[in-house]
């Protein structure tokens, strides 16, 4: 089930539109490639690093950010923050589907880290790699890895 949960502040986003956060989990399951929610647990993922952001088709947004599970992606501010401020930064640098740009991820880091939320991405780099590794993952591990050096470089 799609649930729009919030439209985000445009002043406070610094944003030219309109963009809205979306809860659903078939979505978010589909996209990672898992076929059950169980496999979260089993494969220690935290729910929260599964967030998408979407060019919207309605013209009354710019984006939606699409969400695994509202309540618990909104349990921590730093980290619910640090991860809107990511995906927004993917505005300005923009991943394709299929493309792996460690370039464009650093630079959607700093905006997070630019908008105050430098601990809360932390902590999202160090779920995923702790994701990267219950998978054994190594592209996304190493990517994580050179995200987390370049932001802990700068301490």
């Amino acid at each position: 089930m799609i649930c729009l949960c919030e439209v985000l502040d445009e002043r406070k986003y610094q944003l030219s539109g309109k963009v809205a956060i979306f809860e659903d989990k078939k979505a978010v399951l589909r996209a990672f490639g898992l076929t059950d929610e169980n496999w979260l647990e089993l494969w220690n993922i935290d729910s929260r690093v599964l967030t998408l952001c979407f060019d919207s088709l309605d013209p009354e947004y710019e984006k939606f950010i699409v969400v695994f599970d509202y309540e618990t992606f909104c349990s921590e501010e730093d980290i619910k923050e640090a991860i809107l401020f990511h995906e927004l930064g993917h505005i300005h640098h923009p991943v394709l589907k299929g493309e792996v740009s460690i370039e464009a991820e650093i630079k959607c880091d700093q905006n997070a880290i630019k908008n105050g939320y430098r601990t809360g991405i932390l902590k999202v780099l160090r779920l995923m790699l702790d994701m990267a590794k219950s998978l054994n993952h190594k592209l996304l591990m190493d990517m994580t890895v050179k995200r987390l050096k370049y932001i802990e470089s700068f301490t």
